[in-house]
């Protein structure tokens, strides 16, 4: 096995050293799609318009910093600066493959000028004051001209926040307005689940709007959250708990469902509960017809067929509290500022495997829950009910979706360990690390021994491991080549050299997984690897009718 090379310091050192090594064994094709994405995936300026208040310096006023002062940060210049504009600077190599999605504050925020049937917060019509350049009498064209630019600075498109209650006849002129302008996607923050107008209305005249409801998760922490040395945290959406009934009613009634806010400590691990809570419930029911949207976890996304609404962006120390930098949405030693890789790298597996309903196909877990627990105080959360208080949450330790569950063996703390099989053929594993008293983020590794359906389709790999074994459905004797390629890169390299193929498994060292998965990283981004793997040679197995296994 190659040694790993020393920590390179600039992007396209890296590449060079990583084809000068492993390229000895042949460069290859392109394993990502050139085509982008077309999941409803999307970057939102929520959290930024939070981080922009009191920006420059130490914060003066820490009760000033709240919601509505938030909807006061969202104007023309903040999206489009040269040097800082949202649009025009996050995710330069990730942009293609999500909806820009404009959130709370971008609407006409005087009455008087709303029209019959809309709400203040649902009207779909484009505040001229903040945004002077989009100004028009029609405000379908104002909503063409936004998502217009949008488009020019790279993105997929414009997608739009709303909230609340619109009669039929609102709900079908707004979809007519959407669809003149051609904005694809709303995120519905909120109310609208009595009648489902605006879905029912949109499905006849444009159902290439995407709408996304929600029913609230009663806060961002699951359920029992304060007592400790229980087994597991149930979500909300939970049998018998308060939002179950709400959820499996939005999830046979629209396009994505998403899952909600959790406090940015044990992200993670709230978010894979109440996914898990809700696939036991929404499996093999093909009338659950929405894709679940975990918002920013793009491991877990990938790992469980998901959606995403990420909300990070790259700003770090611009605001302060006390010397530290200060923002109750993304906080901690993850550093998420520093993983935008990560989004970018999600998108581009978006191409080869988009996220698919929740109704779609098996889902299994293990019997037991990973407990995760860290103390919180006022810096960690807007949530002040947890603060001097240590919070738990529980996830499955291990969850499949279409497949066997994969076999983990740890030393210690084991990671979160992810595994599905796509409806379009692609497997996918994904790993996601830790929180404890001690340790507020850490990434363990395991021995991961994952069963592939079909070894002629690719495979991502999501996260770090002491090794990743594939266990194919019959002997790999044809095998001639294994393709791996970071999902940033747009080359393969061929690492059967410096891997090992045993009757019908291959075992990758967690070192390589590392090296290749990471080797378009952008300068001083932290993100785990992601990568993408094909093999290449005749007869590959695919399994029988039997791979999936029966529920109990």
């Amino acid at each position: 096995m190659i040694v790993d090379p020393p920590v390179r310091r600039c992007v396209q050192f890296a590449v060079v050293l990583l084809f000068s090594t492993v390229g000895l064994h042949g460069a290859g094709p392109n394993l990502v799609p050139e085509e982008p994405a077309t999941a409803p995936n999307y970057w939102c300026t929520w959290y930024a318009q939070n981080y922009w208040q009191q920006r420059g310096g130490e914060i003066t006023d820490f009760k000033a910093i709240n919601n509505p002062n938030a909807r006061e940060e969202l104007d023309y210049d903040v999206l489009y600066d040269e040097k800082e504009g949202w649009a025009a600077t996050y995710l330069p190599r990730g942009r293609s493959d999500y909806f820009f999605l404009i959130d709370h504050g971008w609407q006409t925020k005087v009455k008087a000028d709303l029209l019959p049937g809309a709400t203040p917060f649902f009207s779909l019509q484009v505040d001229p004051r903040d945004f002077p350049p989009y100004a028009s009498e029609r405000p379908e064209e104002s909503l063409r001209m936004f998502n217009d630019e949008i488009k020019r600075h790279g993105w997929r498109g414009l997608g739009v926040w709303t909230r609340g209650e619109i009669t039929e006849a609102a709900a079908r002129r707004m979809v007519e307005w959407s669809k003149h302008a051609d904005v694809r996607y709303w995120k519905i923050d909120g109310g609208g689940t009595r009648h489902f107008h605006s879905y029912k209305v949109k499905e006849k005249i444009f159902p290439e709007l995407h709408l996304e409801y929600i029913c609230g998760a009663n806060g961002p922490l699951n359920q029992h959250w304060a007592e400790a040395g229980r087994s597991e945290y149930p979500s909300p959406y939970a049998p018998g708990s308060s939002k179950q009934k709400a959820a499996l009613n939005i999830l046979r009634n629209t396009d994505t469902f998403r899952t909600y806010d959790v406090a940015p400590i044990l992200v993670s691990t709230s978010t894979m509960r109440r996914v898990h809570d809700l696939l036991e419930q929404t499996q093999n029911r093909p009338e659950y017809i929405a894709v679940l949207n975990i918002q920013d976890d793009p491991q877990v996304a990938a790992g469980m067929g998901c959606l995403i609404s990420s909300k990070r962006h790259p700003n770090y120390m611009e605001r302060t509290y006390q010397g530290e930098d200060f923002h109750h949405q993304i906080r901690g030693k993850r550093m998420i500022q520093k993983r935008m890789n990560e989004i970018e790298r999600f998108g581009r597996w978006q191409r080869i495997a988009p996220a698919f309903p929740a109704g779609v196909g098996s889902y299994f877990s293990s019997e037991h829950d990973l407990v995760d627990s860290y103390p919180h105080t006022k810096r960690d959360t807007w949530f002040g009910a947890c603060w001097d208080k240590m919070v738990h949450q529980s996830a499955p330790a291990v969850m499949a979706r279409n497949m066997p569950l994969p076999e983990v063996q740890a030393v210690g703390d084991a990671p979160y360990v992810m595994t599905t099989t796509y409806p379009n053929g692609p497997l996918c594993v994904a790993t996601e690390g830790r929180v404890k008293p001690e340790d507020q983020w850490y990434e363990p590794r395991a021995r991961v021994t994952v069963r592939v359906k079909d070894a002629g389709q690719p495979i991502g790999v999501f996260g770090r491991y002491d090794a990743l074994l594939l266990r194919c459905a019959g002997s790999l004797d044809g095998l001639k080549r294994i393709w791996a390629q970071d999902l940033l890169a747009e080359q393969a390299v061929d690492i059967l050299p410096e891997i090992v193929v045993k009757g019908d498994t291959i075992t990758i060292p967690g070192t390589l997984i590392d090296r290749i998965g990471t080797a378009a990283r952008d300068d001083g981004d932290i993100s785990v690897p992601g990568l993408v793997i094909r093999l290449e040679g005749g007869s590959l197995p695919v399994a029988g009718d039997d791979f999936v296994p029966r529920r109990r």
